[in-house]
């Protein structure tokens, strides 16, 4: 028969077999294949038994070798434990056996043989023997081979290798010429004649060429041989077709189905080449941070080159046998149809079981490829994760801590840290105006950017996994179908195909549209998150100034320009969609109408269900680029652009610089010290593109060196740059030589220890603060915690040392964190102290106490200390060395001589003839500790995160639907439901027509069969389905867009109102992931997968009563199959949430990691803990990568079993309709197309649900901060009168407070009445409740009793109204990113005249000394996230300028001076008393008692209570008085008396 290339395929099998007759029919050489083989794999083992073994060899290399291949096992162990245990080795023996058994049937031949008597006979018979003879000595030489793999593990691998391609040879040859004839028609089996044996040959070759190989365990082999895992992962044991199948999981997964939540310690050990630290020392010659800077290298090119093999093995290898599988089904569609038109004998030469087989086996195989694909794409996308969270970690410990500000793009800097600690304290007004060129479009913080990098960046890159498949997969599915097309339907064919080509740009067009867009919500979202996480840091601020509804609408407003671009982003990808839909649809049209119109072919059933399943594959391939694939490249290649940007375009030190661009010259020996320096915080300030006088620059001219074993003093006005002169002694300002031998040096071999002014305590117990990885010595320890007056604090909690301090140490006072940062540098064997102020923040005695019992002690004797301080006169008698900084920022040395400091500087001099009795104080033990009490609780503060438990509950999934339908829920589902209903019944009856239009053919003529009509009928109806399409996709975006828009105010809602306990046991890395990663998950991932829940389905109850519609017997056997995938999906949703949940938590570690160590920066470089913060990232990395990689790798158990599922469907399906149904072949092939859409529903429609369940991890999470603790919201009635207040008049009847309902009270039933303008200070010992009584007042903690603010209840006015009218000024206060104008008056409030006035008032231009109008503090002048390029000094001027603006009748100053030279102080007390009103009432927490001397009245507490509550003058008379006990032990005794009694004189 003829091969035609128009409607049918040739006659299966018929040219193939008349192209091999001559070899394999009746020719027994065929057999001679595994000898030939056997000869090549001797001659291959000679030589590398000769290579490995030669004299030139290294022994060593030998001995390593070995150890590698037996997996790291001890020569002296036992050959079962060599063999990889007990089941590994039967399965050898078993080998070994089955060679044996198959050396004997193969030698009966040779025994058994006896000569013919024709000398023809006698040839045949010789060549015969020859045959049986290689038949023989090839499986003696397999026999050989299993043997010697027991007895050596080193050869092992090879060994066995070459045994199974000699036997696996063998058994295809016997398969070929005695299993495949029964496939046939008319073919025997070729060696019937040797009976019985030859069917025992046949199950031997099968048990050791096919079911042992796959079926026997791996040994483990080590990455390395020295460190082998203690605890090995399954899948490095596992068989191969336990692998492929992924089998090995089971277990894992029945226990996960057992028990509500399965924890991550359930969950199967890292692998040990996946552990973070083996990835990181493996990529450093493929990622190197120099190239990446440098420009010459990318991230994806170093991740290519270094997971090039696991990209050729997933893509290569196993998608082109996954694109050979899925020919399988139109194939096997074609055949039988083909069969079941037509007499079976004269169209097919195969059985039809043959292709029933076919369409079972193929797809299982197919699966193994695809699922092995994937498995490695996401194997070696976890690993580049790793690889990444730790490039970008490391690159990150290198940033110059800069201040990062927002506004004007063109005023951005190089982005610094968020953190925590100071980086300056240089003329703020100075850096703020530096330009930074190379990031000068950056306008997020570097926070905000480094969340977003190691978060939504990092799920994008490894998001587009699938891209590596189209390089690939695409072409060979577009090329097979192609070809296929051609052989059903001739050349009309190129016609569809041709169009296709044509039509493509277009989508390809408008996805570099899309990939714009794309940059543009990332920016978009960048500024979101940007807002969002400076509003967390500063939560406590903004709650106690009342700005939640003004912050919420001001975030409210960047959401909604970011859903604008996302709205624009949808839509265009909508479109993108629908060409790519409609591009198959034209090319099938067309290639029908070509084939029909023009080429007069029949469209047989055969011929349009087998091209049907092509078209589809085509419109999958099509659709599945341009809305999944090409969508996920563009995300992949901005973010990759942004990664790249990261790592080329941040500032590092000067260190980490390239040599050329200028780095520190050390000064000779272990000097410490400077030399004709200068320093400023840009490195382009002083490079020439910016003035002197726009950033602030700090010199020091000629030699400053400090001395060695004695403590210096930093001194100088607010402001003037004293940490900056411990900065960039540090390393951490940019350095510019101003003479040829300029340098600065500072000896870190002995190690150094800081104590930053704003102090950085870490999110853990006092304790492991103090250690800081040190280890623990009980002496030393107990003798730091006794000279840093840290035991009587201790005695204050419960849980002792043990006890969680909160992030930014929110359990702590002030001066409680400073002396923590102080014991910890204390604490070190550092011999270089660096002190930054840490005096500032203590009371008198605490001070006197530090500087005797600390600063004099024992542990500080010997080492160099630097001492950053306003006390002169209290720190002055222990220094031995003084430099003064101006307020220029010239430093200059002054020696010992504390006469000649003071004389230049007139404000220091002012401040120290303040302080100066302070010289002469009692010596003695103040307030001496008592006896610990016995601790018993667990100091636990940050709660554990929750961990729900079964599937995502009905809350969150209500919380949805009411977000996606709005107002009309029902109407939305309505509409949205019934449309994607009608579309697929569309598309299945559109397929049914096809069949009918197909079976006219055999009614009728072909010329009397209507063609033009029919095809009109299916353009019409196809169409019909692609306004389906649209109308379902259109609906749905506006249900997407709301539900975002919805869910996150509804998030920001309850964040913003929620109460000050929650966020001290909340981590803000936690608010911020729920603030980014799971509001990003609404925006794209969940809201995708909920339309593919939906969507799928729905197509899956179409299939699969048009699957069984034409056969309604095979209901019953269709739901038995739904029900087995049912109970699977079930066993898998409990592990997938289980590991998930896991998953979600074990990100945020991650991120808190980031953000500990970008916090305290500064203090992690001068210590030298980056390595051990690597380390702990490592182990956060790999408790990630634990639970991320099981997520994959369970998808992959659940799509093989889907798969498989589906196959057995379509299978019996097919032998139902082939064997025993009526129906006609045009229903048998829809009801088959049908079976095959089923399938693909089926595994799609479990993956989807698994995904929703896995995606609403998100959406629960959410919900459950949505429900989180909240405060009284307003009400109507608790709107106060317009006029309220008039006045500042405080009455409290016995308020009591605490901090949680179950703590104890920490103020106990307080009385007291403060008249309207009255001056009220404060005073106390710490943890007697003075911080306590200001949150009472601001109903910011729980409280009893009454409080009246100008005589209304305060319990019942809306919290807004009351703390809006009240001002409080923090020890440390919180700033604003952004200008100085947005801090002062961030909602546009005031006019400028007002705010120049309130910073005038404030002290700020006092402060600033003589500097000029340029270098002064402006409203334009940019201030960074947290006030980092302001000093803390300044930073309280500030604050205390917003309150004046603020012009409140109540205003509360909780130690709002510490940071401030006297002068300042004194300025701003003046200014208090005469720019606010006389009916403002102002309470002064301080511990500074000149600040509140000249008070109306002093409250002192302890323990919560009022113990007393008088006039300064009638406590300073009261001989027990507390107060007067604190004055007479100050060294400002006789002037605070001087300043009471003027007071008392009317």
């Amino acid at each position: 028969m003829t091969l035609s290339f128009r409607t049918q395929w040739p006659n299966d099998g018929q040219l193939f077999l008349e192209s091999l007759k001559g070899i394999a029919e009746d020719d027994k050489r065929v057999l001679s294949l595994p000898f030939i083989l056997s000869v090549l794999s001797a001659l291959t083992l000679l030589a590398r038994t000769l290579a490995r073994y030669t004299p030139k060899s290294n022994p060593q290399v030998h001995e390593i070798d070995s150890n590698a291949l037996a997996g790291g096992l001890d020569r002296r162990e036992g050959m079962i434990s060599r063999n990889g245990g007990v089941v590994a080795f039967l399965f050898m023996v078993t080998r070994i056996v089955a060679c044996v058994a198959l050396v004997g049937l193969s030698a009966v031949p040779i025994f058994l043989a006896y000569p013919l008597e024709s000398p023809q006979g006698e040839q045949d018979h010789l060549s015969s023997g020859h045959i049986d003879a290689s038949v023989f000595l090839a499986n003696i030489y397999a026999l050989l081979l299993a043997s010697i793999a027991v007895l050596n593990s080193q050869w092992r691998v090879s060994l066995l290798r070459h045994n199974i391609a000699i036997l696996l040879l063998e058994f295809a040859v016997l398969a070929y010429r005695d299993l495949w004839p029964f496939a046939t028609y008319d073919k025997q089996p070729l060696d019937r004649s040797e009976g019985w044996t030859l069917w025992v040959k046949i199950a031997l070759l099968f048990l050791t060429a096919v079911l042992i190989p796959v079926c026997i365990p791996n040994v483990y082999i080590p990455v390395d041989p020295k460190n082998p895992a203690k605890e090995v992962h399954p899948e490095q044991t596992a068989s191969w077709l336990s692998f492929h199948s992924y089998n090995y999981l089971t277990p894992m997964i029945v226990a996960a189905s057992k028990v509500p939540h399965l924890p991550a310690s359930q969950l199967p050990p890292v692998a040990d080449y996946d552990r973070a630290k083996r990835l990181s020392d493996h990529a450093r010659s493929y990622l190197d941070p120099a190239e990446l800077r440098s420009g010459r290298q990318g991230i994806m090119s170093g991740l290519i080159r270094q997971f090039g093999f696991e990209f050729f093995k997933g893509v290569i290898i196993a998608m082109t046998l996954y694109s050979i599988t899925q020919f399988a089904a139109p194939l096997a569609i074609n055949r039988l149809l083909t069969a079941l038109q037509t007499d079976t004998k004269d169209t097919t030469a195969v059985r039809p079981w043959f292709w029933i087989i076919i369409m079972l086996l193929a797809p299982i195989l197919g699966s193994m490829a695809y699922q092995f694909f994937i498995i490695s794409m996401t194997h070696g996308l976890a690993n580049a994760e790793s690889i990444l969270t730790q490039l970008v970690f490391d690159q990150s410990l290198k940033i110059r801590i800069k201040a990062e500000t927002s506004g004007d793009p063109s005023d951005v800097e190089t982005p610094g840290s968020a953190g925590e600690e100071t980086g300056s304290s240089g003329s703020a007004s100075q850096q703020v105006k530096a330009k930074s060129p190379r990031n000068a479009r950056n306008t997020s913080s570097f926070i905000g950017r480094l969340n977003n990098l190691v978060t939504i960046d990092m799920n994008n890159i490894t998001g587009a996994r699938n891209l590596v498949s189209v390089l690939w997969l695409s072409p060979l599915q577009l090329i097979g179908c192609s070809i296929f097309l051609y052989v059903l339907l001739g050349w009309s064919s190129f016609v569809g195909l041709g169009l296709m080509i044509i039509l493509l740009p277009v989508p390809g067009y408008m996805t570099t549209v899309l990939q714009g867009i794309q940059e543009e919500r990332m920016k978009k979202t960048d500024n979101r998150t940007q807002a969002v996480s400076e509003t967390m840091g500063v939560l406590r601020m903004i709650k106690m100034f009342g700005w939640e509804r003004k912050t919420q609408e001001r975030i409210d407003q960047r959401r909604e320009e970011e859903l604008v671009v996302v709205w624009r982003y949808m839509i265009l990808e909508l479109i993108i969609g629908m060409i790519t839909f409609i591009i198959p649809i034209i090319t099938m049209l067309a290639t029908y109408a070509t084939a029909t119109i023009i080429m007069k072919i029949e469209l047989t059933s055969a011929t349009v269900f087998s091209s049907i399943v092509l078209f589809d594959t085509i419109r999958a391939e099509l659709h599945g680029l341009s809305s999944g694939t090409l969508t996920e490249y563009v995300k992949a290649r901005v973010s990759v652009g942004r990664m790249n940007s990261f790592f080329r375009d941040t500032e590092l030190l000067d260190a980490f610089e390239d040599a050329e661009s200028g780095g520190p010259t050390p000064l000779s020996g272990d000097v410490i010290g400077f030399r004709n320096a200068c320093f400023a915080w840009s490195r382009e300030a002083v490079g020439g593109e910016s003035t002197p006088s726009s950033q602030f620059r700090l010199t020091v001219p000629g030699d400053l060196q400090f001395l060695k074993g004695k403590v210096s003093l930093i001194v100088g006005p607010t402001g003037a740059g004293k940490t900056s002169l411990i900065m960039a002694l540090l390393g951490e300002m940019h350095f510019t030589p101003t003479h040829p031998d300029s340098g600065f040096n500072l000896p870190r071999a002995g190690g150094v220890a800081l104590s930053v002014q704003e102090s950085w305590v870490l999110n853990e117990t006092i304790r492991d603060n103090i250690l800081f990885h040190s280890p623990y010595d009980e002496a030393r320890y107990k003798k730091v915690l006794n000279q840093c007056a840290l035991e009587q604090d201790l005695e204050l909690f419960e849980a002792g040392d043990l006890t969680e301090v909160g992030e930014r140490g929110l359990t702590l006072s002030g001066g409680q964190k400073a002396r923590l940062t102080l014991a910890r540098a204390i604490y070190s064997k550092a011999e270089i102290i660096l002190l930054d102020d840490v005096l500032a923040a203590l009371d008198v005695h605490t001070a006197v106490w530090v500087v005797n019992k600390c600063l004099m002690g024992d542990l500080v004797q010997g080492r160099t200390v630097l001492l950053v301080t306003h006390n002169i006169a209290l720190a002055s008698p222990i220094a031995s060395f003084i430099v003064s900084v101006s307020p220029e920022g010239v430093a200059t040395s002054r020696g010992n001589d504390i006469a000649a400091a003071l004389t230049s500087e007139p404000t220091l001099k002012r401040e120290f003839e303040q302080d100066e009795a302070a010289i002469e104080m009692d010596r003695e033990v103040i307030d001496a500790p008592t006896a610990a009490a016995p601790k018993k609780a667990n100091g636990k503060l940050i709660l554990a995160e929750e961990i729900k438990a079964g599937r995502v509950g009905w809350k969150a999934n209500k919380l949805l639907f009411k977000s996606l339908g709005g107002n009309h829920p029902l109407f939305f589902f309505t509409v949205w439901i019934g449309v994607t209903f009608f579309e697929y019944i569309a598309r299945s009856f559109n397929t049914w027509f096809l069949g009918y239009w197909s079976s006219q053919y055999s009614k009728y003529p072909t010329s009397e069969v209507p063609v033009v009509k029919y095809l009109w009928m299916y353009t019409g109806l196809t169409f019909i389905v692609v306004a389906a399409f649209l109308l379902r996709d259109t609906w749905f975006i506006r249900g997407r867009i709301r539900a975002s828009k919805t869910l996150h105010k509804m998030l920001l809602e309850s964040i913003l109102g929620t109460t000050l306990r929650w966020l001290d046991e909340t981590p803000v890395s936690r608010i911020i992931t729920r603030m980014t990663m799971d509001i990003g998950s609404v925006d794209g991932s969940l809201m995708q997968t909920v339309a593919n829940v939906q969507r799928l389905f729905l197509a899956l109850i179409v299939s699969l009563v048009s699957a069984v519609l034409f056969v309604p017997l095979f209901t019953l056997p269709a739901l038995c199959i739904s029900a087995v995938g049912v109970w699977l999906a079930t066993m898998f949703h409990k592990a997938q949430m289980s590991v998930k949940r896991e998953s979600s938590n074990a990100k945020a570690p991650m991120l808190a990691q980031f953000g500990a160590a970008m916090a305290g920066l500064v203090s992690l470089r001068a210590y030298g803990a980056q390595d051990a913060y690597r380390e702990e990232l490592r182990k956060r990395i790999d408790h990630y990568v634990r639970v991320s990689r099981m997520r994959w790798d369970l998808n992959r158990w659940m799509n093989f079993r889907m798969h498989s599922l589906g196959a057995i469907f379509t299978a019996l399906l097919a032998t139902y309709l082939t064997y025993t149904s009526n129906v006609s072949a045009a229903n048998i092939g829809f009801s088959l197309n049908a079976a095959v859409r089923f399938c693909t529903a089926l595994l799609w429609s479990v993956r989807s649900l698994n995904y929703f369940q896995v995606e609403a991890n998100s959406l629960e999470r959410i919900s459950a901060y949505i429900e989180i603790d909240q405060e009284p919201k307003p009400t109507e009635n608790g709107k106060p009168p317009a006029a309220w207040p008039t006045s500042g008049e405080i009455r409290a009847e016995n308020l009591t407070a605490r901090y949680s309902k179950t703590g104890p009270a920490v103020l106990h039933n307080l009385s007291f009445s403060i008249g309207a303008g009255e001056r009220i200070g404060v005073v106390g010992r710490t943890g007697s409740g003075k911080s306590s009584l200001t949150l009472a007042l601001l109903r910011c903690i729980l409280t009893d009793g009454s409080v009246y603010f100008d005589g209304l209840l305060t319990s019942e006015i809306n919290l807004d109204a009351l703390r809006s009218n009240i001002t409080i000024i923090p020890q440390m206060p919180e700033l604003l990113s952004g200008t100085l104008r947005y801090n002062l008056d961030p909602f546009n409030e005031y006019d400028d005249a007002t705010l120049n006035s309130a910073l005038k008032s404030s002290g700020l231009y006092a402060s600033m000394g003589d500097a000029g109008e340029t270098d002064r503090l402006g409203l334009d002048s940019n201030i960074a996230t947290g006030g980092l390029n302001v000093s803390v000094g300044q930073r309280q001027i500030i604050a205390l300028a917003r309150a004046i603006v603020r012009s409140s009748k109540l205003l509360i100053l909780d130690e709002a001076t510490s940071a401030i030279d006297h002068d300042t102080d004194n300025i701003i007390q003046n200014t208090l008393r005469r720019e606010l009103g006389s009916d403002v009432t102002v309470l002064t927490v301080a511990h500074r008692l000149q600040t509140i001397i000249d008070a109306d009245r002093i409250m002192v507490l302890d323990a919560g209570q009022i113990v007393e509550f008088a006039s300064p003058a009638e406590l300073l008379l009261r001989p027990k008085s507390a107060f007067k006990a604190l004055v007479d032990e100050s060294g400002e005794k006789d002037r605070l008396y001087e300043i009471a009694k003027g007071r008392a004189k009317p």
